[in-house]
């Protein structure tokens, strides 16, 4: 049985495990980025988006599958066991695999022959990633020790850059210690994963059983990675690495807010419950509420990072990035349909066992990315890629909006989206008003964001949010 408790702990943890993943970045980045430009870290992001592709086919979508059916046996360890080394067992046999075909392009692509080191060293994210089993900590609740190992290798990696990414020639070592702040940590959490696995344990394996719905997730998988990956990819291509560098500065800002407001979402196996429970109105009244929340979050950080693009840019990667500040103006606006396709699809359409919708989806977002992408980078670079990505996510959120609209309270939804429209208007005017001052760069994006938030958050107060007083509320009884 689930309880109230269990799904706060979950997204307090998830949400400061993914702000370690933000500020880590947030203190490399601007370092990286000066000392390897443009070239440099476009080259690297390059050389992951390729990567990517095959760490798709390794993973085959198994960990939504692996968090959804792992938390059937978490109470009968013998169960769970067997259906752990079943997995990865098949993750394995799909990690071979997917490393024959790696190794094979980078000899047979002409494309791939310069990025061939870079390529290697980032597959190794593949390993680590599979052996990880990290979707057995979700599965289990057990985000305590996901985030302090994410933690210790975060920092780790934090001093091994300031020791061996010295000049612009560096970008290989940067390329190898992007791997260990990512998913090194993956190597302890398989020595962890026997507090809940017996693999010592004597099981018939059958992998036949899971293929079938393996499959589904996969083909969803697949979409999902090519929908988020085709744009740096088509880039490479086409424009080369210093589009891919300048696209990269702004897409790495909107990924990280995004990923913040996504982190407090972690309602899947609650909502999975109610799904299968029949309760349908506590279904209902948890996804609206979610929904109002990332609203709350999402709507001033697309608004805020539009009026501060330029502070942002220069601050994080330096005036040599001047071309991704349009692309975060554009970019910026994702944030949101992020948000809500993550809501929509892989928690609410997910739960109610329909990641046929959201594959659906997902693929008619690929269609009109790499349309777009066709026919605008050539023209106009990293700019016509926003665009593309723009598009493509604008029409996944609406497609599974409408397709899970009647489990929202739609009235509770218009209400909080005025408030919150309203306030984050408010907000906008305060740092336009900051941003024409004669502060430094970095004193104005500061002041911006702290005199932006609370502007924000006193406008919502007056205007009497319901989701804001509750929270008030609360933290008045918790003292």
């Amino acid at each position: 049985m689930f309880h109230t408790n269990s799904l706060k702990k979950n997204g307090v943890f998830n949400a400061i495990k993914t702000l370690m993943s933000v500020l880590f970045p947030l203190i490399t980045f601007p370092y990286a980025s000066r000392i390897l430009g443009p070239s440099g870290i476009g080259k690297v992001n390059f050389a992951s988006s390729i990567v990517s592709y095959f760490l798709m086919l390794a993973m085959l979508g198994i960990s939504n599958y692996g968090i959804r059916e792992a938390g059937r046996y978490r109470n009968d360890k013998e169960k769970l066991s067997k259906f752990v080394k079943e997995i990865l067992s098949i993750n394995l046999i799909s990690s071979v695999i997917a490393y024959t075909f790696l190794f094979a392009s980078i000899y047979l692509v002409p494309a791939f022959f310069e990025y061939r080191k870079l390529i290697i060293i980032s597959s190794a994210s593949i390993l680590f990633t599979v052996v990880g089993v990290e979707w057995l900590f979700y599965a289990m609740e057990d985000l305590v020790s996901v985030s302090i190992r994410s933690f210790i290798f975060q920092i780790l990696s934090l001093v091994l850059l300031f020791v061996f990414v010295r000049t612009s020639e560096d970008y290989i070592n940067y390329a190898l210690i992007g791997v260990v702040s990512s998913v090194g940590s993956n190597i302890l959490s398989f020595i962890f994963a026997s507090r809940y696995v017996d693999f010592k344990s004597k099981n018939k394996i059958e992998l036949k059983q899971h293929l079938k719905p393996i499959f589904v997730f996969f083909m969803m998988s697949v979409a999902a990675t090519v929908n988020s990956s085709i744009d740096i990819t088509m880039l490479g291509f086409i424009s080369g690495a210093d589009e891919v560098g300048y696209y990269s500065a702004a897409l790495k800002v909107v990924r990280l807010v995004a990923a913040v407001v996504a982190s407090f979402t972690v309602i899947l196996p609650r909502l999975s419950y109610y799904a299968s429970a029949g309760e349908n109105e506590n279904f209902k009244i948890l996804s609206t509420k979610t929904l109002d929340a990332n609203m709350l979050l999402a709507i001033p950080a697309c608004i805020g990072m539009m009026s501060l693009s330029k502070n942002i840019i220069y601050v994080l990667s330096g005036t040599q990035y001047e071309n991704s500040i349009r692309v975060l103006h554009i970019l910026s606006f994702t944030v949101f349909l992020l948000t809500i396709s993550n809501l929509c699809g892989a928690h609410m359409l997910l739960a109610l066992g329909k990641e046929k919708v959201t594959f659906y989806a997902v693929l008619i977002g690929i269609f009109f990315n790499i349309a777009t992408n066709l026919i605008l980078i050539k023209r106009y670079g990293a700019y016509g890629a926003g665009i593309a990505t723009l598009a493509s996510e604008f029409t996944v959120s609406v497609i599974e909006f409408f397709c899970v609209k009647k489990y929202f309270i739609c009235k509770d939804i218009l209400k909080n989206l005025f408030q919150t429209v309203c306030s984050a208007l408010i907000m906008a005017l305060i740092v336009f008003a900051i941003i024409k001052t004669d502060f430094p760069i970095i004193t104005s994006l500061v002041l911006s964001i702290f005199a932006g938030a609370f502007s924000y958050f006193i406008v919502l107060l007056i205007l009497r949010n319901e989701l804001l007083y509750e929270f008030v509320r609360r933290m008045r009884w918790s003292k």
